[in-house]
């Protein structure tokens, strides 16, 4: 059987870890978009370079640009949603296990 002191120990780590996930999703989610602004910079350099209509190739690539962002969003937003679920069911079940151990008391 789990002290307090243990059970708390064991939920704030796995809180801390969960936490971390949390803030690596968030840098991940800020590299994505980096990468997506960077690339956007980089067609748009390269379309004025061109001759001629380049109006269809940069819809295009807007069009791509904006989807690929709208999917790399709805990712990282449902494991963001997935981390912050296994953070309440860690708070939920240290919870039960704390009361759980008072009543023994």
């Amino acid at each position: 059987m789990l002290t307090e002191e243990e059970l708390l120990s064991d939920y704030r780590y796995q809180r801390a870890q969960l936490e971390e996930q949390e803030d690596e999703l968030r840098g991940g989610e800020r590299s994505v978009n980096t990468l997506i602004e960077q690339a956007t910079n980089e067609i748009d350099r390269m379309l004025q370079e061109v001759d001629g209509d380049v109006s269809e190739a940069y819809d295009f690539s807007r069009y791509r640009l904006n989807q690929f962002s709208q999917e790399m969003t709805e990712a990282f937003e449902t494991e963001k949603r997935t981390v912050r679920n296994k953070i309440e069911q860690s708070e939920l079940e240290y919870n039960r296990q704390f009361r759980q151990l008072q009543e023994k008391r």
